[in-house]
């Protein structure tokens, strides 16, 4: 276990000569994404020693982060050296006392933790045994009453946080601070990413690049295993001994203004988004019908070989490859194509020739999927990795990055020798489609936001939906019931349009007309689709179609939305009414769509 990603929380830390308690805010404001159950900070104040702490929970009725930003100021501000936390539930609910940062039983030491301690319960019972008090249910709390007891055992602060390491099991990046020693943070980690920035005298900690990068451009990262004392007076060592990294430039914005939420602003992005992807179409060329990936180019000879491919995501990063995977079977790249979830990642399914493995995540971060890629690695595979964050876990450990899974399926295609001049056409239609992409995605916003602001007042009190598609729109119809479930919180299926006469279809027919949403387009699959509609319609739902082609599904459709055709891509563009009806029914049934219960964004714990 001790090389496996755990950190589905944030960590910030500071040690300088300015108002820490800022500093630190600002940090895990950033840092919401890998958490938002509770949030907190502790400081050591320069003018008495003491060692203070601010920190909640959310509510049904309240935000944590609200609550600390109305009030952490009055106890910390001007203190110099500080932790603060973002949390993501593991051990023990949503209050208070759970909430990061924890103090030791006598409150000499201040701890926030990322990862999960396999062992907490046995140490646990030790410290129980000798009469020391806890206050919450966490994990973390059992390593910082740890800390307390070696420190009554006469040891050094130093000494004491090492003792107590040697004790756990599991995964760890720590972030700790003694009152007796306001110039030093003793830090920590062990299959969780921690990184150091630096700026003059300044030190600034965070367990992601996003949040230093609003204090300095320049950081060092932890290694596996590795504990650090650290001070101002060792920056310079720091930068001499270990290798100094560029932090990513990223743009940080607050509020989603002017868009009440910001799942709306990112549904209305994502033209802009997808036209950055595409590099402005600098990643393929039109006129030659090929595609250029630099960071992939250096290595034709060797991923050339690939006759066999795994795709490996969560979530959505799943959903994508199975669409990638229907590409890859259109351009017949490949001999095999599997899509898999990383727990099914194993030796028994890897093909024994000839392979290579893709793998997906958003943040680059996901734990799940590390330990496949780690697998994969040890079995010396060839590896590629789609990720959004450059120099994360995933993007370092495969060493090649790249952030479309459409173009690395045209690589393979026109660097396969004997493949490209046989099926040109496809191609040639296929990076057309992409081509038009942004500005078909910018256009479904426009036409269909109406639309569905008005049908989520229908689907409000539905208990269940299913979202139904086929071929290439299937993978778009689990995306879309991933999407229904997060924010609504209303049950939500995909299926294959010939496979509810297995047992959906038992489903339909009672007092509630169930919402069911078609994917019907104009493609091989508009048949089965049809067909599909009409058994669906006889059963008594209320069917919702988005199509490109009103005329396949107004017979049967209750309410139609209607999208643009974009050849092979078609179904992409389907993504968007179906977030768009995730969104509004979930403001119209009164859940704030930018907090989905028990989730977090960025998924690194088991």
């Amino acid at each position: 276990m001790g090389n496996e990603i755990a950190s589905c929380c944030g960590i910030m830390a500071y040690l300088g000569n300015r108002d820490a308690s800022k500093i630190l805010f600002d940090g895990i404001e950033v840092l919401q994404n890998r958490g938002y159950d509770s949030c907190g900070m502790s400081t050591i104040s320069r003018t008495n020693g003491t060692l203070k702490t601010t920190k909640y929970a959310s509510s049904s009725t309240s935000d944590a982060i609200e609550k600390l930003r109305g009030n952490y100021s009055a106890s910390h501000k001007n203190d110099k050296i500080g932790i603060a936390h973002t949390r993501w539930a593991t051990h023990g609910c949503k209050v208070d006392e759970n909430a990061h940062p924890h103090m030791d039983y006598n409150e000499r030491i201040s701890i926030v933790h990322n990862g999960i301690i396999e062992n907490y319960r046995e140490l646990k019972t030790f410290l129980l045994g000798k009469k020391i008090p806890f206050k919450s249910n966490t994990d973390t709390e059992v390593v910082a009453n740890l800390i307390g007891y070696f420190l009554d055992q006469k040891e050094s602060f130093q000494n004491a946080v090492l003792s107590a390491i040697r004790q756990l099991e599991g995964t760890w990046s720590f972030c700790i601070i003694h009152k007796d020693h306001p110039d030093e943070m003793i830090l920590a980690a062990n299959g969780s990413p921690l990184h150091i920035g630096f700026k003059d005298n300044e030190i600034f900690v965070a367990s992601e690049h996003s949040a230093l990068f609003l204090f300095t451009n320049e950081y060092i990262s932890l290694k596996n295993g590795e504990i650090l004392s650290i001070n101002k007076e060792k920056i310079h060592d720091l930068k001499m001994e270990k290798k100094v990294e560029s932090i990513p430039a990223v743009v940080i914005q607050k509020t989603p203004h002017p868009f009440p939420h910001w799942t709306l602003k990112e549904i209305h992005e994502q033209s802009l988004t997808l036209s950055k992807t595409l590099n402005n179409g600098g990643r393929f060329s039109i006129l030659n019908s090929s595609v250029k990936l630099g960071g992939l180019d250096p290595y034709v000879d060797e991923l050339s070989k690939i006759e066999n491919i795994i795709l490996v995501g969560c979530g959505t990063s799943y959903y994508a490859a199975l669409f990638a995977k229907y590409v890859m079977h259109y351009l017949n790249c490949f001999n095999t194509v599997q899509v898999m979830d990383p727990t099914d990642f194993n030796v028994s399914v890897i093909p024994k020739e000839k392979e290579g493995v893709i793998f997906i995540s958003q943040s680059g971060e996901t734990r799940d999927v590390i330990k496949a890629c780690k697998l994969a690695d040890d079995l010396n595979l060839k590896k590629l990795s789609v990720v959004n964050s450059v120099g994360s876990t995933i993007a370092n450990m495969t060493g090649r990055e790249v952030s479309v899974l459409t173009l690395i399926a045209i690589w393979f295609f026109q660097n396969k020798e004997g493949t490209y001049h046989s099926s040109h056409s496809k191609v040639s239609s296929l990076i057309n489609s992409m081509h038009r992409l942004p500005l078909y995605a910018g256009t479904t916003v426009k036409s269909c936001e109406a639309k569905c602001k008005m049908l989520a007042n229908k689907l409000t009190n539905a208990k269940s939906m299913l979202i139904v598609g086929n071929g290439l729109s299937y993978p778009i119809a689990l995306e879309g019931a991933l999407k229904i479930k997060e924010l609504t919180y209303i049950h939500c299926e995909g299926f294959t349009g010939s496979a509810l006469k297995h047992g959906p279809y038992a489903l339909l027919g009672g007092e509630e007309n169930m919402p069911v949403i078609m994917l019907v387009f104009n493609d091989s699959s508009k048949n089965v689709m049809i067909n599909t509609g009409e058994q669906i319609k006889s059963r008594g739902a209320h069917i919702i179609c988005l199509t490109d082609d009103e005329d396949l599904c107004k017979h049967f459709a209750d309410d139609i939305i209607l999208i643009p055709n974009n050849g092979l891509l078609t179904p992409l563009l389907a993504v968007i009414p179906l977030q768009m009806l995730a969104y509004y029914t979930s403001v119209a049934r009164g859940n704030n769509p930018d907090r989905p219960r028990c989730l977090a964004k960025t998924v690194t714990v088991s």
